[in-house]
């Protein structure tokens, strides 16, 4: 990996899946942490949903840990997770009341100039 300093990974993927993109992105950028970047999850569009206590909780991928158990790392190796404000609000499939009652605790909202300023700043993105 070279030595760039930020990384920012953009969840797009909900649970449509079983959760197989979100356990790669957050495997993904728990690796990029342990390595000494400094990484940010940008989740919207439908992967606005991990955003949510408890969403994590029971996804299990053949092959990787529990999607709970990267999130518990990645707040833990001090990753940042941001989810989208205008998808928690008007596009993704869930009452945006559930968002905003549901949050959880290390979420911050967002709107996309902060991804687009912190993809600008000697960044690397990857999308999942």
């Amino acid at each position: 990996m070279s030595n760039l300093e930020n990384v920012v990974v953009i969840l797009t993927t909900g649970k449509q899946d079983r959760g197989a993109r979100a356990t790669l992105a957050f495997g993904w950028a728990c690796t990029a942490l342990a390595m000494g970047q400094s990484v940010t999850i940008f989740m919207t569009m439908e992967g606005t949903i991990w955003a949510l206590k408890d969403a994590t909780k029971d996804v299990k991928v053949e092959g990787f840990e529990p999607l709970d158990e990267y999130l518990s790392q990645f707040i833990d190796l001090g990753g940042e997770l941001l989810a989208c404000a205008p998808c928690s609000e008007y596009y993704c499939s869930f009452d945006p009341t559930l968002v905003r009652n549901n949050l959880h605790p290390n979420v911050q909202l967002a709107g996309l100039s902060t991804v687009v300023s912190k993809a600008i700043s000697n960044a690397s993105v990857v999308t999942f």
